[in-house]
């Protein structure tokens, strides 16, 4: 019976207890009159449905006791009503049996049920105490019409102080778990705010807002249960993407397929895999948020506030990283050739040249300087001219490597930093970019392409023309102004001192 539930456990016991007591009445003289037939029949019909009992809940345990504890109080009521009859006890020996049956059937029933069982026990008890013979006079009648009574309210009274007590028991219940939810959601409410004051604390501390966003998604992960997702910010107009993260690897094409980039907007469509919703709509800006499916599917409310909250601070980040950079490239960057500027040159040659006296590396620096460009201005007019400057930017940042560096040294004057270049090299590069100049067809006021240029170019190494960048700069600067003097549309290098003894030092070679 070790499968078997508490309650049922309790009434087969007291069952069987009950069972001995009967069979006490039985064998032991006195119990009943003669052993009359009447009362072994009720002893007997109680003993056979404590036998259903026991095999009930042997065979069938843990099922709805409520139908048979129906036919339980009507066979328990034949029996006592059978032994109330042939007792041979004085006053009322069994009365006691009806209220404890009484009690049980009130305390395991409904109060409409309780009703019924306590009626019927009453019913029993008073058949079997006017069938006995005992009750002659009004009085007694009197007194057995109050024990009939008494055991219904009985059973009324213990049906409603136990349906109460069920009652206030389901209250307690629903108001600990309504504590309960409500702790819960004030903790989550609580790790949500945590989150986003931490997250919005780490994207505020960086101009580098990329550098963040695998920790951002990190710190949403702990209130929010999606383990892979992806954020994008997103501009609108040109259709680029300006931040991205993400937990896991770039999705594919056909994961993507669920959501049109190009227009944000959209409604996002389920892939099977990822799927994606605008969190924060901008007049320039979206955020886009993708996960999978079944995780935004699951998303609350809270938690797409959290998202969105989240969101709003990211395009604030966003445009003030974007601003920095802005910023920045504009403070090294000439506005009218969009070519680095003379600060950023400088900045730049002291690094390559440090970098080539610590590896033993060469550098060469050219500097270049459109010839004639007054006559350009004076024939088509300083627009033009700024035209031509453009342009001329524009070829030669076409015409050298990704690792060279082309900047506006000032006026009509430009510069090239070649690292890892020797002298040989250099002048390859720069002849380069004189026929290219050369070849090169301007665009006049009116458009057409008739202006035509040519630049000369100084051309200096590290370390055979000098040592340190102020003699670099000057011994280009010489060179160029070498390559003016002999004719202009032309490559030149400074002129190398040889030295001679000391007592000849009046004495020098020049090589070009």
């Amino acid at each position: 019976m070790k499968h078997i539930d508490a309650p049922e456990r309790l009434i087969v016991l007291g069952r069987v207890f009950s069972c001995a007591v009967l069979i006490g009445l039985v064998v032991f003289p006195g119990g009943v009159e003669d052993h009359a037939l009447g009362a072994l029949i009720g002893v007997s019909i109680y003993l056979a449905f404590t036998f259903v009992w026991i095999a009930w809940v042997r065979f069938r345990p843990g099922r709805d006791i409520g139908r048979m504890l129906v036919w339980t109080v009507i066979i328990d009521s034949v029996a006592l009503g059978l032994l109330s009859v042939f007792t041979s006890a004085q006053g009322d020996p069994f009365f006691a049996w009806y209220v404890a049956e009484a009690v049980f059937f009130a305390l395991s029933q409904k109060r409409r049920q309780a009703w019924v069982f306590g009626g019927l026990l009453a019913g029993s008890h008073a058949i079997g105490q006017t069938l006995r013979g005992y009750i002659t006079s009004p009085g007694e009648y009197t007194f057995l019409f109050m024990g009939t009574v008494t055991l219904v309210a009985i059973s009324y009274l213990v049906s409603i102080v136990v349906g109460d007590q069920e009652q206030r028991q389901r209250e307690i219940e629903e108001k600990r778990a309504e504590v309960e939810a409500l702790n819960a959601r004030l903790e989550r409410s609580v790790g949500e705010l945590q989150a986003v004051t931490e997250i919005t604390e780490l994207i505020h501390s960086t101009l580098d807002v990329e550098a963040v966003g695998p920790m951002l998604l990190d710190i949403l992960e702990k209130v929010i249960d999606i383990p892979t997702a992806s954020l994008y910010v997103i501009e609108k107009e040109k259709q680029e993407t300006l931040f991205s993260t993400s937990s896991v690897r770039p999705a594919t094409g056909r994961e993507r397929s669920g959501y049109d980039i190009a227009n944000p907007s959209s409604t996002p469509v389920a892939t099977g895999v990822f799927s994606c919703l605008d969190l924060v709509e901008h007049d320039k800006t979206s955020v886009i948020f993708c996960a999978e499916e079944a995780a935004l599917a699951a998303l609350t409310q809270e938690d797409q506030v959290v998202l969105q909250a989240i969101a709003s601070e990211l395009v604030v980040a966003v445009e003030n990283s974007r601003l920095y950079r802005l910023t920045k490239r504009l403070s090294i960057t000439d506005e009218l050739t969009d070519l680095y500027n003379y600060r950023f040159l400088q900045q730049r040659l002291d690094d390559e040249i440090h970098r080539a006296e610590r590896y033993d590396k060469r550098l060469s620096f050219l500097m270049l300087d459109i010839d004639d460009f007054k006559r350009v201005n004076d024939v088509y007019g300083h627009r033009v001219g700024d035209q031509v400057l453009a342009e001329v930017a524009a070829v030669l940042k076409s015409a050298v490597r990704e690792v060279d560096v082309v900047a506006r040294y000032g006026g009509e004057e430009f510069s090239v930093v070649l690292p890892e270049t020797d002298a040989p090299g250099a002048f390859i590069a720069a002849e380069k970019l004189r026929e290219a100049i050369a070849l090169h067809r301007f665009k006049d006021a009116d458009g057409e392409a008739v202006v035509r240029v040519t630049i000369s170019i100084g051309l200096a190494s590290f370390p055979a023309h000098a040592t340190d960048k102020e003699a670099l700069l000057r011994a280009a600067d010489g060179a160029v102004y070498h390559a003016k003097r002999t004719g202009k549309d032309r490559v030149r290098a400074p002129r190398l001192r040889v030295r001679r003894p000391v007592s000849d030092e009046s004495t020098e070679g020049v090589a070009e």
